[in-house]
């Protein structure tokens, strides 16, 4: 019998499939009891911490327990590409499956964290593009994807995880099971991951110029307002050329990640730019919405950490009214403070720490707190002069004042 932890959109979809194949399952949560139960499997839901009662009760009964993706690993056949890092996994794998849905000839399958359980995955499915957070790779242990991506590495979900080591091992987890035969990308312009070692075949993007040793894409310059010229450096070099839609040095990275990902797999890179060049940005993702009386505002709702905040930031060159807060999970806003003295006019803090966060950023821009989204965006209008740009990037979780980050950026729209 397997025991499913979770009775959110995650576990459903494991019940019916176990169901569908007649394996024997129950499925409980935080208000069912756990007397008398003894699986031979426990299958976890993720956002459920090690720490959970669940976990101890696995250990106590010696019962293994993993994540529905490596559950679901265990029944597909195709080739699977991992997506993981502290920011940027929706976009990048929105943008890969865009690319293989197009280019690759193949039928391609998108989900895990992003929407759709990896469990809902047809088992006559050629590519599986996944993204993986770290909750979901906490618990795989023969998890093993074809070509495995990190974005990046900064602190997150330290609530949950509560060691930045604990927080890295699991987002390592990732390649952990990769052979010769396997290809990781990784972010060389950050200094945790230009440090791994894998058996698999390293590849790097970078905005600055790669080492004539290491494989992969960098940036040779900025041809106009998001164009950019690359470089990619493996057994020759090849120059070309990109544009986007996408704003922000941010987005290039996670555009070059997937750029890899289609060249590792053997794509045609014509028809890959073109994909790229027509792909619109997602919603909340420093997202224009209107310009009012000269005033830009943008919607960033799901920069739920402090680096996606510096990235917002780096997307516009100064006069930025900045709204920000909510619940932190563990970030130090106190390091933007050359990013907010050089570019923001004004913060606006709203949400459950905004006081915290206040402290942390006070001595290096105007601060003024709100107690709701509404007053934020009027006093922000207040503020800003003709020229100038309002942009939600709050760094913080959404829960203490809306249902989620796209209720928060629905709200603000």
């Amino acid at each position: 019998m397997i025991l499913i932890y979770g009775k959110g959109k995650t576990g459903l979809a494991v019940k019916k499939f176990l169901d569908e194949k007649k394996i024997e399952n129950v499925i409980i949560d935080d208000q069912d009891s756990l007397t008398n139960l003894n699986p031979q499997l426990i299958i976890v839901s993720p956002g459920i911490p090690f720490y959970h009662r669940i976990y101890k009760f696995a250990r106590k009964n010696k019962i293994p327990i993993v994540s529905d993706v490596e559950y679901a690993c265990s029944f597909f056949k195709g080739d699977i590409i991992g997506i993981t890092g502290t920011d940027g996994k929706t976009t990048t794998t929105s943008l890969v499956y865009e690319i293989f849905k197009n280019v690759s000839g193949k039928s391609v399958f998108v989900g895990g964290n992003y929407g759709v359980p990896f469990i809902e995955a047809d088992n006559k499915t050629e590519i599986a593009v996944l993204e993986l957070s770290s909750f979901q790779l906490y618990s795989t242990k023969r998890f093993k994807p074809k070509i495995a991506v990190i974005l990046n590495i900064s602190k997150d979900h330290l609530d949950w995880h509560k060691k930045m080591k604990h927080y890295i091992l699991s987002k390592f987890k990732i390649f952990k099971n990769q052979q010769e035969e396997d290809y990781l990308v990784l972010n060389y312009d950050d200094g945790c991951l230009r440090q791994v070692k894998a058996k698999s075949q390293i590849y790097y993007f970078s905005l600055n110029q790669l080492p004539e040793d290491k494989k992969g894409i960098y940036l040779k310059g900025i041809e106009g307002s998001r164009e950019y010229r690359l470089v990619l450096q493996d057994k020759e070099k090849i120059e070309f050329k990109v544009k986007t839609l996408l704003v922000g040095l941010h987005n290039l990275q996670n555009i070059m990640a997937s750029l890899l990902v289609s060249y590792l797999y053997g794509l045609d890179l014509d028809s890959v730019l073109k994909v790229i060049q027509e792909f619109k940005p997602l919603p909340h993702r420093i997202e224009f919405v209107s310009s009012i009386n000269g005033i830009s505002f943008y919607n960033d709702s799901k920069a739920t950490t402090v680096q996606a905040v510096e990235k917002a930031i780096d997307s516009f060159d100064k006069n930025v009214i900045l709204i920000l807060g909510g619940i932190n999970k563990g970030g130090d806003f106190s390091v933007l403070s050359d990013k907010l003295k050089q570019k923001v006019k004004k913060a606006i803090i709203i949400g459950r720490d905004k006081e915290q966060i206040k402290s942390m950023i006070e001595n290096y821009t105007q601060v003024e707190l709100a107690d709701s989204l509404e007053e934020a965006v009027i006093k922000s209008y207040n503020t800003a002069e003709k020229g100038d740009t309002v942009i939600l990037s709050p760094g913080c979780a959404s829960f203490d004042m809306f249902k989620s980050y796209a209720d928060r950026g629905n709200q603000y729209i």
